[in-house]
């Protein structure tokens, strides 16, 4: 896939003018950037962005098996972070490779994955919401999330409004193609903002649709990972998502995800009729 540059004309925080330390602080304060999302190999000058709901509980996982496995880490952050639970799931860096990554953007290689905006959102869906009512919502949707989400539904006059009652995929798309781009739930905001595209200049994005394995293997390859060990482990399957087989999407509902996520179709490059079949 060809580079994807910013785009200056819809830029926050624009990446033109902008580098060293001026470049550093424009991402570290972007809303959509966390310490969590961001993987950095400072010796092997690499850097992956993590997209929500774009194979990220995988992509952890393989990377903390090949630090363990292959790379011989105990510590997969090096003794930083020890109260943090993910710190000691997965290799988070110092806050000075950060900087250093995002001051220095020119002596590293970006990578992010990304996916077609109809199927990241009905996979939000069908993870946080379609059988939350039965079987408990997740922690990262109890509480304020879920409640926003009936309190649109009642203003709304939509179905999913009374405690305990299914959020229909319907009702899910009207709430999430409301709020503004950039201030929705990171699990589906706009790849765009959540990737800080309009600060980051990418070596490659990978269409997790075709290329997640290979974009994996090439990465972890540039730390020192045999492609042939990442192939081995991405070929038995990691993380199961909730799977229904009837199709959730109408033109209707597609035509509001379209206009929700316009830039995202348009940058990405993904055909706004592929929700056909979804």
């Amino acid at each position: 896939m060809n580079e994807i540059k910013p785009d200056h004309t819809q830029s926050t925080a624009s990446y033109v003018g902008r580098h060293g330390l001026r470049a550093a602080w424009a991402v570290m304060t972007h809303r959509s950037f966390s310490w969590f999302k961001v993987f950095i190999a400072r010796e092997h000058r690499t850097v992956v962005v993590l997209n929500p709901k774009v194979g990220t509980t995988t992509f952890r996982n393989v990377v903390q098996r090949a630090y363990r496995e292959v790379l011989g880490h105990r510590n997969l952050s090096n003794g930083l972070y020890r109260s943090i639970k993910k710190a000691r799931e997965f290799p988070i860096p110092p806050p000075w490779d950060y900087i250093h990554a995002f001051s220095h953007s020119e002596q590293y290689n970006f990578y992010c994955f990304v996916r077609n905006p109809y199927s990241r959102l009905k996979s939000a869906w069908l993870d946080k919401l379609a059988l939350g009512h039965e079987t408990a919502y997740p922690p990262s949707i109890r509480g304020k999330v879920i409640s926003r989400i009936r309190h649109f539904a009642r203003d709304h006059d939509l179905p999913g409004q009374e405690e305990g009652s299914a959020v229909p995929f319907a009702t899910f798309v009207a709430y999430v193609a409301a709020p503004t781009t950039g201030k929705r739930n990171h699990h589906w905001d706009e790849q765009y903002s959540i990737l800080l595209m309009d600060c980051i200049l990418y070596s490659q994005v990978f269409k997790m649709e075709t290329q997640f394995a290979e974009g994996t293997k090439q990465i972890l390859a540039r730390l020192g990972v045999p492609e042939s060990w990442t192939e081995e482990v991405l070929a038995k399957p990691i993380n199961q998502s909730p799977k229904i087989t009837q199709e959730v999407y109408t033109a209707e509902l597609a035509a509001q995800v379209q206009r929700a996520f316009a830039r995202d179709f348009a940058v990405l490059g993904y055909d706004a009729d592929s929700w056909r079949g979804m």
